[in-house]
């Protein structure tokens, strides 16, 4: 698979803006370990531009790959409305994962554009999302959940669809029953992510460096660290709480007919408490390869192009430099891809939410 031409992904993550309105705690780029608000990065955040993602949008539109867009937050991005207009013009999907206090302002454009599927992420009731994401932004997040939901009433439309991401952190642990089964309208929700908060620790990420220089040539730290916690960050979380919180909102989401995705796969007391000690061998779902080197892809908003998703240290090229299949296609990328074969995972794959998604 590694020596031939590997078909367009179909799967494209687009970081449209590193700009971000908020400041979440736990988040890895803009929180409180994140690797934009270090003193030493000192550089200002950056924007796609606009004719370097028409290219882009251009070139992949014989694959019709579904989009997910990212950032910072994606709703700050000044051309957003074109680049939706091309996405669906070219015949694909289009979502987002938002922090949702700027939904309200675009409802209306989201819907008339066919936009399908806004993905809002809001930790726990107000007074817990709001220690963890900024005051204000669990009011924000739920008024831009009701405009979208009367916007789409008023067109007569049924999308975008809505769904909630749910970060799980000692800090909101125990509001899930109280968010989702109280102060969320669940029957609008199409489905609902519970997340655990992604996290390697330094020895992964110091094996993930050595493994990018000695088997890639890339030298990169700048993304890892923000990622990184350790066992005791996570005592404060009571395992038989979580599991049985979260298994009364599945029970309910059931009744409903909703879809509930759990990333890990498994809410049990067992495999929360192995994913909290970083014990990822103990859990049931072993996973052994990654499909992202040949079906998923995210462009910086500097036009990098990395396989992994949030671990940017790994780039195998530039879209400002060359097209996007000499890139996908080109030696670097078979060199990764080759040594994903062989060796299944990467140091730094358990701390990756989307294994949890697409591994095997």
């Amino acid at each position: 698979m590694a020596d031939n031409k590997c078909a367009f992904p179909r799967n494209v993550t687009l970081e449209l803006t590193e700009v971000c309105n908020l400041r979440c705690k736990m988040c890895y780029f803009w929180g409180e370990t994140g690797s934009f608000s270090k003193a030493e990065s000192g550089r200002k955040p950056v924007t796609m531009e606009w004719d370097m993602l028409k290219r882009i949008i251009e070139e992949l539109k014989p694959a019709k790959p579904i989009y997910s867009l990212f950032g910072g937050e994606p709703l700050t991005y000044p051309h957003l409305e074109e680049m939706i207009v091309a996405i669906k013009e070219g015949g694909s999907v289009v979502d987002t994962p938002t922090n949702g206090t700027l939904v309200e302002k675009h409802a209306e454009m989201l819907v008339r554009t066919g936009f399908d599927s806004v993905r809002v992420s809001i930790d726990g009731t107000r007074e817990t999302s709001d220690a963890q994401r900024g005051k204000d932004s669990f009011d924000k997040a739920m008024a831009g959940i009701e405009a979208l939901k009367r916007e789409k009433q008023k067109a007569g439309k049924m999308m975008p669809l809505l769904s909630i991401i749910y970060t799980v952190t000692p800090e909101n642990y125990l509001s899930i029953e109280d968010f989702f089964l109280r102060d969320l309208d669940l029957p609008a929700m199409t489905w609902i992510t519970i997340q655990m908060q992604n996290f390697i620790t330094d020895k992964m990420g110091a094996e993930y460096s050595k493994m990018l220089e000695d088997s890639l040539g890339i030298k990169g730290d700048r993304y890892w660290p923000a990622m990184v916690r350790t066992p005791e960050d996570f005592r404060g979380i009571d395992v038989n709480e979580l599991a049985r919180q979260v298994a009364a909102v599945q029970k309910r989401c059931q009744e409903l007919g909703k879809h509930v995705l759990l990333l890990p796969k498994q809410f049990t007391p067992e495999n929360l408490s192995a994913y909290l000690n970083a014990k990822w061998a103990d859990m049931p779902e072993k996973y052994r390869k990654c499909l992202m080197p040949w079906t998923g892809v995210d462009i910086t908003a500097n036009g990098d192009v990395a396989p992994c998703h949030i671990f940017f240290d790994l780039v195998l090229g530039n879209v400002k430099k060359s097209s996007f299949e000499e890139v996908w296609n080109g030696e670097k990328y078979k060199s990764f891809r080759a040594y994903m074969e062989k060796n299944g995972l990467m140091p730094i794959c358990n701390g990756c939410c989307v294994l949890y998604i697409v591994g095997l």
